[in-house]
């Protein structure tokens, strides 16, 4: 499993509490927090959005070839450089 380093601040209290439970556990504070979060935040569904009919998107579908040749990675860029942020 890939993990992305990620940085943050505690207070002294909660960086004694973690210390202790690393202690008693045997486990890092790293894997200590990311158990948190999985508890916490870990069942959190994200409703999907669907694409409004606005959407430049629409405009490539079926659109056929490209002389570009990294559309694969900059789509967005392809998509929404003259967007202005409300699109519709």
């Amino acid at each position: 499993m890939y993990m992305k380093r990620t940085q943050l601040y505690l207070d002294e209290e909660q960086r004694r509490i973690l210390d202790r439970l690393a202690r008693e556990t045997g486990k890092s504070v790293g894997q200590l927090i990311r158990d948190a979060v999985n508890e916490a935040y870990g069942g959190h569904k994200f409703p999907e959005k669907p694409l409004s009919s606005c959407d430049p998107l629409w405009k490539f579908i079926g659109a056929g070839e490209s002389a570009e040749t990294d559309i694969s990675t900059r789509h967005d860029h392809y998509l929404y450089k003259d967007a202005d942020e409300d699109i519709c």
